[in-house]
């Protein structure tokens, strides 16, 4: 603790000394510092790559400096290269990926009474919160997400809406905005966004898509780890391709409103229009052939012919959603969605029965 009160002060001197000027007196630092206090909730550890901070109450960003302190209030954020950790009074530690913003919205450690609340807008986060004996109440949140620990160590990236929790040691009790919880255990995962309960608990199975997110992950909240920076530029995607693929096998194994959530998960975490569109059409198929919700079907077909014109999502959605109106005898309109279909596509796939339907129309 002495040489972290040294090197805080260390930190502190560089600020307010300029060569060949003294802007502060020694008695006024020892007036801020007194004997035996350490004046900071946390400090820095380590910063690597584009690091900023902004004390509480300042509206500027500043370059992060190491061992430079951090207190309530006060916000971290990094760029598509920086990473930095955070240790806190009590031990506990804030690993912090590339491209993330957080505040330390809370910190108290007094006697046997510890509570904090680390809040991530976005990004990649770390947390190895430590044991303690007293009185506890540590949390992390999200816009959509609580994390609420003990003494633990996990990971989280948020990414708009969506949030994706691995368990590294002991457990993680995980909320989402509309309920829960769910009991995170290491070796397991859980997600949720907005509108739906963290999913339950997933194995991450050696050699699986989710044992490279994760340790990709790992990678990118250590600030002396190597790390792909392309790679890690595209693991939302990834991730959002591992939710279509499972969001299908709940579909398959009867989990309807499971699967809509999970597809929902994949369109918040990637960029790319074709997973969104792929995604948005997989919500579309639950609604139309499981739930018997044609009017739910149609939003998520029309979502994808009005957002992603990409083939062949585009060009069967059209399609759906010309059917879905048959379905509910809104000819009218599955009429132009069927014109539309036969001149944007002549050669589409469905181009016989949309001919089909035409002709019958034109009869009736």
């Amino acid at each position: 603790m002495a040489a972290e009160r040294a090197s805080g002060l260390g930190a502190f001197l560089s600020h307010v000394l300029v060569p060949g000027v003294l802007l502060f007196s020694f008695s006024m630092v020892l007036f801020l510092f007194p004997s035996g206090a350490y004046p900071a909730s946390g400090a820095f550890t380590g910063i690597s790559g584009a690091v900023y901070f902004k004390a509480k109450g300042e509206k500027k960003w500043a370059v992060a400096v190491k061992n430079s302190p951090v207190n309530p209030g006060d916000r971290v954020r990094t760029g598509s290269d920086g990473r930095a950790s955070v240790r806190f009074e009590d031990s506990s530690t804030l690993s912090i990926g590339n491209d993330s913003e957080i505040e330390i919205t809370e910190y108290m450690l007094k006697g046997k009474k510890r509570a904090a609340t680390y809040s991530v807008t976005t990004g990649k986060i770390r947390a190895f919160i430590s044991d303690f004996s007293g009185e506890t109440d540590v949390k992390v949140k999200t816009p959509t997400s609580t994390s609420g620990v003990k003494g633990t160590d996990f990971i989280l990236m948020n990414k708009d809406n969506a949030n994706v929790i691995f368990g590294e040691e002991d457990e993680v009790t995980v909320s989402g905005e509309e309920g829960g919880p769910v009991v995170v255990s290491p070796g397991t995962m859980t997600e949720n966004t907005l509108g739906f309960n963290p999913i339950e608990p997933v194995r991450v199975e050696p050699g699986s898509a989710l044992e490279e997110a994760r340790r990709d992950l790992e990678a990118i909240t250590d600030v002396g780890a190597p790390v792909e920076w392309e790679r890690a530029g595209r693991l939302p995607d990834i991730l959002a391709r591992w939710n279509i693929n499972y969001a299908n096998y709940l579909a398959d194994s009867k989990r309807f409103t499971d699967a809509l959530g999970v597809f929902s998960i994949a369109v918040d975490l990637t960029t790319l229009s074709t997973i969104k569109a792929e995604a948005h059409l997989g919500r579309g198929t639950v609604f139309s052939r499981n739930l018997n919700m044609p009017r739910e079907a149609l939003h998520e077909y029309m979502t994808v012919v009005d957002r992603y014109p990409e083939p062949p999502f585009a060009e069967n959605a059209l399609f759906s959603a010309g059917m879905i109106n048959m379905v509910i005898g809104e000819k009218g309109e599955a009429r132009m969605l069927f014109l539309r279909y036969r001149d944007e596509y002549p050669q589409g796939s469905h181009k016989d029965t949309v001919d089909f339907f035409l002709r019958d129309m034109e009869t009736d």
